[in-house]
């Protein structure tokens, strides 16, 4: 967005506009930034300073406090969400009213309209082109050739130093998980990085392998607006996880195998975590900016909440982590990372 944009922007818009643009973009404060860009709902984030000498500083994205880049508008719980409690898994929700994604019959009091939806025979590049055409203001990625090499260097130095030191651990691992119950040590899943491209993901199985038997109505993705944006990825008692599942997960040593990904180049070390194909048609237009770099282990959502966040909260700093991008700004999320694994905050 330019700051001629921005300006405009300030000017007093027809009511209801106004509130619509302030849901969707006040949520994800972009301040500072030759690759992103700004909206005059932030004031506060400004410092001070006008829009026009924010534009103007020389100040460098990345080097915010983390603090204040992983501030969110709505606090983030303590608890671990729980079905019990009543909180929502990103696959259980009501079912989305007057919607039926085979025959595309949709109701005039869903919040999600049929141009959302994605049709059965479009493939998930052009239905993220689509749907960026409708968003009100999208921020814009790093798209330095220097930031660019010297992120890839850091994830293929990175993840195979990572994978030659774990290589022992990953081995017993495996055994453990054969052990514990049946089925493959390793869990294949399409997900989806950068550009909408889809990839196998790798990560150590922590559920049944055949939770998908089990509980069928766990892989139910219809959802409302409000479903989508208050429910959670994960749950603490989720009852499709093993004993030892349960232990990986807390330990998030389920995610090693995500290294391989790494120096694959499916995914990077710092970045959006990669989201499930049926899960993209429900962002809003604006959140499909995390698409715009590749997907990652770790990433901003990661070092502020990680399962305590709502699926909005985690979009919200996944959008402001591709505005602020720098090697800096990656360097200080993965050592965040190893403080928040060790403590233990978040993971279930």
């Amino acid at each position: 967005m330019s700051v001629a944009a921005g300006e405009r922007a300030s000017r007093p818009v027809p009511a209801g506009s106004g509130s619509i643009l302030e849901e969707r973009v006040a949520s994800s404060p972009v301040s500072i930034g030759f690759h992103g860009g700004i909206s005059p709902q932030q004031r506060d984030e400004f410092r001070g300073r006008t829009i026009r000498e924010t534009a103007l500083c020389h100040r460098s994205i990345g080097v915010d406090a983390l603090a204040d880049l992983t501030r969110l508008p709505n606090p983030v719980g303590t608890a671990a969400p729980r079905r019990l409690d009543g909180s929502l898994h990103v696959a259980v929700n009501a079912t989305l009213p007057g919607v039926d994604l085979g025959r595309a019959a949709v109701s005039t009091n869903s919040t999600v309209t049929l141009g959302q939806l994605r049709r059965s025979d479009e493939a998930l590049e052009d239905y993220v082109d689509r749907r960026l055409e409708q968003a009100e203001l999208l921020v814009l990625p790093n798209r330095s050739l220097v930031y660019k090499f010297a992120k890839r260097g850091v994830d293929l130095l990175g993840g195979l130093a990572l994978l030659v030191v774990a290589a022992p651990m990953l081995v017993v691992l495996a055994i453990l998980i054969r052990l514990d119950s049946p089925g493959p040590a390793l869990f294949r899943q399409e997900r989806v990085t950068r550009g909408g491209r889809t990839f196998r993901f790798y990560k150590f199985r922590t559920m049944y392998s055949d939770a998908r038997v089990r509980f069928p109505e766990l892989y139910d993705y219809d959802f409302s607006d409000a479903d989508f944006a208050e429910s959670f990825y994960k749950l603490a008692d989720d009852p499709r996880n093993t004993r030892v599942g349960r232990w990986l997960r807390r330990t998030t040593l389920d995610e090693l195998p995500n290294l391989f990904n790494v120096v694959r180049g499916d995914l990077s070390l710092v970045g959006p975590r990669p989201d499930l194909p049926e899960l993209i048609q429900f962002y809003r237009p604006e959140e499909l900016a995390c698409l715009f770099t590749k997907a990652g282990v770790t990433g901003l959502a990661q070092v502020a909440g990680r399962s305590l966040l709502t699926v909005r909260q985690r979009l919200t700093l996944d959008v402001r982590y591709v505005a602020h991008q720098t090697l800096l700004l990656d360097l200080r999320i993965m050592w965040r990372t190893m403080l928040v694994v060790l403590v233990g905050k978040g993971a279930f």
